[in-house]
C-alpha cells in the first residue's frame, strides 16, 4: 500500500507539474538569450502562477521518488514512472489542447504496456490464471458442459460483459468531458460581454408551437444594442403569422421582419424556409434558431462572445427540455439532459465539436457564404449537423457555448415521441453508422440487465447492474443537473433507467429500415444523409 501511494503521488504530481510548467512557459513565450530580453523573460517567469504551481508539484513528485528509492530498487522504480507518459499525453490533449497524432498515442500505449509487464510480480502467471478462472466461473455459474448451445450462450455473455464494461468506461469519459466543458465555460465567460456586433436572428416557423408567443418574445427582450428578428413562414394561412403580427405590435421598438414564401431549393422544407428569409438578413453576424427555443435576456451577448476570436467560425448551444405537459414529453426531456447532453460533451472532449445543433447556430456571413450557405444542406435531414460539419472542415473552430437554452416541449403523445426518436435513430444509422454503433455505450443499464438474465440472475450479474445504474445516475446528475442546470431532471432522476430502456428499444428498432415520417410526409434517408420523398 505504501508503494502504491508513493507511486500514485509521483505520477500525478509529476504530470501536473509538467503540464502546468508547459502552460506557464507558453504564457511566458519563447526565451531569448540576449541579456535584455532574457531579463524580461525572467521577470515574466517569476510572476507566472502556473510555473510556481508546476515547480511545487514537481517538488512533491521528486520527494515521492526519493522516498521510493529509500527502500525499492532503482531498476524497479524508474520504469514505473513511465506510466506518467500516458497521463502527460492525456493532459496535453485535454488541458493544453495539443494535437496528438496516432503515432504518439500508440507509442504512449506501448510504453505503458511495457511498464506494466516490467512491474508484474513474480508468479504473476498464476494470478492471471486464477483471475481468468474466476471470470470464467461467473460466465458459467451453473458449470455446464461446453456443448455448442452453451458455447453460443457463453459468447453472448462475454459480449454483453464487454459492452457493460465499455459502458462504464464511457460513463467515466462523460464525467471527465463534463468537467472539461465546465472549464471551457469559465474561459468563455472571461471573454466578457462587451463584444456586441449587430446580429440578424433567423427563425423558421411552421404552425404554432407550444407557448410560441413567449418563445418569440424572449428574443425581443434581449439586453443587446442592435439586432434584427426575421421570421419565415411558407404559407399565407400559417397560424403562426398572427402570433408574429402580435409580436410586432407589442415590441414596436424592435426590428421584427416577416417573410412569407413557398420557394423551394431542396427536399428539406425548413432549409428552404431559412434560405428565403436569409435574403432579408441585414447584418453580418447571423443567428439561426429553432422556433421552440426560449432564452434569457443575456443570451445574445453570451453566444456571440466567442466569435470575437478569429479562429472561431461557429457557436452552438446545448438545450434542456422544459414545460413538459405529457409523460411522453417528460421522458423525451429526461433523455435530452441525461443522455444527449453527455454525448455532446463527450464528443467535444474526444474530437472537438464538428457539428451544430438547431437550438443555436451563430456565425459570420463571410464564413456562412464560404461554406455554401443553405443550398449545400437543402437536401439533408440533419441540416444543423452538416452546417457545423462544413464550418469545421473549412478549418474553423466550432464552439459549444456556455449558455444552455430551453426547448419548450410540444404536448406529444407516446406514439408521436417514439416516431420522432425512430426518425432520429434511422437518420444517424444511415448517415453516420459508426456514431450509431457507438450509441450502444450509452445503454449500459439495458446491456447489464440482459447479461443478468443470461447469467441466471446470479449475484455477479446483480452487482454489475447495481454498479451500472449508479454510474448512470452519477453521469445524469453531473452532466444534466449540475452542468445543464435541469431542475426537472433532478426531480425525476429516478426515471433515467426507464428512459434508457425506452431509448435502447428505439435503438434496436432503428437497426432496420430507411423510411422516416417527418412533418406529415414520408422520406427515405440515403447513406449520404440526404432525404428523398417517398
Amino acid at each position: 500500500m505504501k508503494t502504491l501511494l508513493l507511486l500514485t503521488s509521483l505520477i500525478i504530481f509529476s504530470s501536473l507539474g509538467e503540464i502546468l510548467s508547459a502552460r506557464g512557459m507558453k504564457q511566458v513565450g519563447e526565451l531569448s538569450f540576449r541579456p535584455r530580453l532574457l531579463l524580461k523573460s525572467l521577470g515574466r517567469i517569476f510572476t507566472n502562477r502556473n510555473l510556481f504551481a508546476g515547480v511545487a508539484f514537481l517538488a512533491i513528485s521528486f520527494f515521492s521518488f526519493l522516498s521510493l528509492l529509500s527502500y525499492a530498487d532503482l531498476s524497479y522504480v524508474v520504469p514505473l514512472t513511465a506510466i506518467g507518459y500516458i497521463t502527460n499525453t492525456i493532459g496535453s490533449k485535454f488541458l493544453l489542447h495539443e494535437r496528438i497524432s496516432a503515432a504518439r498515442w500508440w507509442g504512449t500505449i506501448l510504453v505503458t504496456c511495457g511498464v506494466a509487464i516490467i512491474s508484474l510480480p513474480s508468479g504473476f502467471e498464476l494470478v492471471v490464471l486464477q483471475a481468468t478462472q474466476k471470470l470464467f466461473a461467473q460466465l458459467n455459474p451453473t458449470q455446464n458442459a461446453f456443448t455448442p448451445a452453451f458455447a453460443f450462450l457463453f459468447v453472448i455473455r462475454a459480449l454483453l460483459l464487454l459492452m457493460v464494461f465499455a459502458a462504464l468506461v464511457y460513463n467515466g469519459i462523460a464525467l471527465v468531458a463534463g468537467w472539461l466543458w465546465h472549464r471551457d465555460r469559465q474561459r468563455q465567460r472571461a471573454l466578457g460581454l462587451k463584444f456586441v456586433p449587430p446580429v440578424s436572428v433567423l427563425i423558421p416557423v411552421r404552425g404554432v408551437d407550444a407557448e410560441a408567443y413567449e418563445n418569440f418574445a424572449s428574443f425581443c427582450r434581449q439586453d443587446y444594442p442592435q439586432f434584427q428578428l426575421v421570421f419565415g413562414c411558407r404559407e399565407e394561412h400559417d397560424p403562426a403569422i398572427a402570433v408574429i403580427r402580435q409580436l410586432q405590435a407589442d415590441f414596436p421598438q424592435q426590428q421584427i421582419d416577416l417573410v412569407i414564401s413557398d420557394r423551394e431549393i431542396g427536399t428539406n422544407a425548413k432549409v428552404s424556409n431559412l434560405n428565403n428569409i436569409y435574403a432579408q438578413a441585414a447584418h453580418d453576424y447571423l443567428l439561426i434558431v429553432d422556433s421552440d427555443i426560449r432564452v434569457g435576456p443575456d443570451y445574445l451577448r453570451r453566444v456571440v462572445a466567442p466569435l470575437q476570436l478569429p479562429k472561431v467560425g461557429m457557436v452552438t448551444c446545448l438545450y434542456r427540455g422544459a414545460k413538459a405537459k405529457t409523460s411522453a414529453a417528460l421522458l423525451e426531456n429526461i433523455g435530452i439532459a441525461a443522455t444527449f447532453g453527455a454525448e455532446v460533451m463527450s464528443s467535444r472532449a474526444l474530437e472537438g465539436i464538428k457539428f451544430a445543433l438547431g437550438s443555436t447556430i451563430v456565425t459570420r456571413r463571410e464564413i456562412f457564404d464560404q461554406i455554401g450557405a443553405f443550398p449545400v444542406v437543402a437536401d439533408y435531414l440533419a441540416d444543423d449537423f452538416w452546417l457545423g460539419n462544413r464550418v469545421a472542415a473549412a478549418g474553423y473552430e466550432v464552439v459549444l457555448s456556455d449558455y444552455v437554452v430551453d426547448h419548450i416541449s410540444a404536448p406529444d403523445t407516446m406514439p408521436t415521441m417514439l416516431k420522432h426518436q425512430l426518425r432520429w435513430g434511422r437518420a444517424v444509422r444511415v448517415s453516420r453508422p459508426k456514431g450509431f454503433a457507438g450509441l450502444i455505450l450509452t445503454y449500459g443499464i439495458a446491456t447489464s440487465l440482459l447479461l443478468l438474465a443470461t447469467l441466471g440472475f446470479s449475484a455477479f450479474g446483480w452487482a454489475l447492474v447495481g454498479i451500472t445504474v449508479l454510474a448512470r445516475f452519477l453521469v445524469a446528475f453531473v452532466c444534466g443537473v449540475i452542468l445543464m442546470r435541469d431542475q426537472v431532471l433532478l426531480k425525476y432522476l429516478w426515471l433515467v433507467p426507464v428512459r434508457d430502456l425506452l431509448g435502447f428499444g428505439v435503438w434496436i428498432a432503428s437497426l432496420s429500415g430507411k423510411e422516416i415520417y417527418w412533418r406529415g410526409h414520408r422520406f427515405i434517408v440515403q447513406p449520404s444523409g440526404k432525404i428523398e420523398p417517398v
